[in-house]
């Protein structure tokens, strides 16, 4: 026999005796839509700060310092962009719990839905890393013309002279090596000139002169003894 009469009238009960308000329908129809919206905007937001994550460090040559040893592991450990990776992992726990918040969050296991997310905003990643929108973004950078986050993609393309890490053009040979150049032009504290030595085993003879590099070293006296060298493909 059926208890579906029972359950009915003990719902009705509850809600005349008040422990249970009804709601108008219009206002879950609203709750549904932000939060979808809230949804949304999230993980796009999400995306494109990993996005940034993983363009940053391929632009800046930062994933040259893995086959440079321990040492370029250090560095990178050191330049590596935590901040907006914090933040990308903030928003998508943050979404996580927007999504279990609704019943049938409940229904379905935690890590289910985390996983989903992840997938989702690795796939949304590629996808937005295989349009031009972060370049777009960093040429505006370097030329002065982005806001707000102009401050975040200018360092894509600095030296970090203070760790070790040198961006430049080749402009000259020496006897011990060669020397580099780097000016991108907004008068900031990682423009120089600076005499490279290689490092043993590395042929000068693989560069040429207005050849852009990134060099991993240790300044003594103004020349920097390099414990890696790679070509870049670009000036910055």
């Amino acid at each position: 026999m059926s208890n579906k009469p029972d359950i009915k009238n003990s719902v009705l009960e509850k809600i005349r005796s008040g422990e249970v308000s009804m709601r108008p329908r219009a206002l879950f129809t609203l709750r549904i839509a932000a939060t979808t919206a809230l949804t949304l905007l999230t993980l796009l937001v999400s995306v494109f700060v990993l996005s940034f994550v993983v363009f940053s460090v391929h632009e800046s040559g930062e994933q040259f310092l893995l086959g440079f040893g321990t040492r370029g592991l250090a560095v990178f450990t050191t330049l590596f962009p935590w901040i907006p990776l914090l933040v990308a992992a903030g928003l998508l726990i943050a979404l996580e719990a927007l999504l279990r918040s609704f019943s049938f969050g409940y229904r379905v296991p935690l890590l289910r839905i985390f996983l989903w997310i992840i997938v989702v905003a690795a796939l949304g990643t590629f996808l937005f890393g295989l349009t031009s929108v972060q370049t777009y973004l960093l040429d505006r950078a370097d030329h002065a013309q982005l806001p707000i986050l102009g401050p975040l993609y200018e360092r894509v393309h600095d030296s970090h002279v203070d760790q070790g890490v040198y961006r430049g053009t080749v402009t000259a040979f020496t006897s011990e090596g060669f020397t580099i150049s780097h000016d991108d032009v907004d008068r900031d504290s990682d423009e120089g000139t600076w005499t490279i030595v290689p490092q043993q085993g590395f042929a000068t003879s693989s560069l040429a002169i207005g050849e852009h590099v990134y060099i991993a070293g240790r300044l003594v006296h103004g020349v920097v003894y390099a414990y890696g060298i790679k070509q870049l493909s670009s000036q910055y």
